[in-house]
């Protein structure tokens, strides 16, 4: 098992910042978030790229992740828009050149929010189609496609592990898997073994924090309702 962190939490700091307490604190990987000022996906051209690359022989850290920003985007792989579908697509396709270029073997994707009036038979469809469609244009460049359940409060599209296992199963293609966050589970009530007994050798990557039980919040490690320790054991 190996242990790094996640630049989202100094999106207010340079990248390196976060490259430099990664190695300082001894992890072997950091995982990138792409929104600015880190890592964009429309702003990974080849010097951004070099420059990350760089860091991370400078820091000796792997780069196991790449999560483009798609929470609250214009960019909803669920949307029915016709428009969005193209922006969407444009747009994730574009971060997977990135997540290629900076030599990250997964990249993480949800199913953001697709709105109240729009029917989830619809919506799940349209997640399926766009993901078969990225999954066949990541195959190539290495890159295995990540889906993240979310809490209610995010997104009532994948928010169980049966939504997972359902989601993986439909699109059916060998470069998508699962990934494992802790919070989902606590909020919908079910353990969080649930995922790796449901989809056996699907899931690899776990996102670990702390929560209130009640609502999306993901705290401090010594602060909520979950023994961090026990689960990690």
């Amino acid at each position: 098992m190996k242990f790094g962190c996640f630049s989202l939490d100094y999106r207010r700091f340079p990248l390196e910042r976060a490259f430099q307490d990664a190695h300082r604190l001894g992890f072997t990987g950091l995982e990138i978030w792409g929104g600015r000022p880190h890592a964009y996906p429309f702003d990974l051209d080849q010097e951004e790229i070099r420059k990350i690359l760089n860091l991370q022989k400078q820091y000796s850290l792997e780069v196991p992740m790449y999560t483009p920003n798609a929470l609250g985007m214009p960019y909803c792989l669920c949307s029915l828009d016709p428009r969005e579908q193209r922006d969407a697509l444009e747009y994730f396709k574009v971060a997977i050149d990135g997540c290629s270029g900076i030599h990250s073997p997964r990249m993480l994707l949800v199913a953001d929010h697709p709105g109240y009036v729009t029917p989830r038979r619809d919506s799940w469809k349209r997640f399926i189609e766009n993901m078969q469609q990225l999954a066949l244009y990541a195959a190539p460049k290495g890159v295995t496609l990540v889906i993240e359940s979310l809490t209610p409060m995010e997104s009532p599209m994948i928010t169980t592990s049966d939504d997972c296992a359902e989601a993986l199963a439909d699109i059916g293609m060998d470069n998508v898997e699962a990934m494992l966050d802790i919070v989902p589970p606590n909020i919908a009530y079910e353990p969080i073994s649930a995922y790796l007994d449901k989809m056996p050798g699907k899931v690899h990557y776990v996102h670990i924090c702390n929560n209130d039980g009640r609502t999306d919040s993901h705290t401090r490690l010594d602060d909520g309702t979950m023994p961090v320790l026990d689960i990690i054991h």
